[in-house]
Parts: C-alpha cells; structure tokens; sequence
C-alpha cells in the first residue's frame, strides 16, 4: 500500500471519529489532531524505535528485581548478560 494512501487513511478517519457520540473515540480523535505531523510520519517512515524500547523495558525489570539486594556492579553484570 503507497504511504500517501495510508496517510489519506489516516486523516480521513480522524475526521470521521472527531464526531463520534463515544466521548472516548473523539477526545482521541481531537489528540491525533492535535499532533498529526507526528502521526503522519510515523505513519510515513519505515524506522521503528521498537528496539530501544525493548532494551529500556529489560532494563526497568532488572532495576525492580534488584531493587535494594546488590550493588551497582553487580547490576551492571546482570544487564551485559545475555542467556543463549
């Protein structure tokens, strides 16, 4: 599907929902107005931040399950430690 085809989508479907009786799908409708530039590209670009956010998950989960049992360095091993 052409990008331009899916930002047309885009667009024409925040309109419809802007009129919605649903509260909950207008106010959403009314936020994707407020910042669609950066819908557009998202929508546009084939670059993901998946992978960055991939990493700052694992890093929040190591940080809750060590939270006050180790020290820095020890933390700073668990991170590097990738099991094959």
């Amino acid at each position: 599907m052409p990008i331009s085809s899916l930002t047309n989508g885009v667009l024409n479907s925040y309109e419809r929902y802007k009129k919605s009786m649903l509260k909950e799908i207008a106010s959403f409708a009314n936020g994707l107005e407020k910042d669609i530039s950066a819908v557009e590209n998202a929508v546009a670009s084939p670059l993901s931040n998946g992978f960055v956010e991939g990493t700052n998950s694992k890093v929040k989960m190591v940080k809750r399950t060590m939270y006050g049992r180790c020290s820095q360095k020890l933390l700073a091993a668990k991170l590097m430690y990738e099991p094959t």
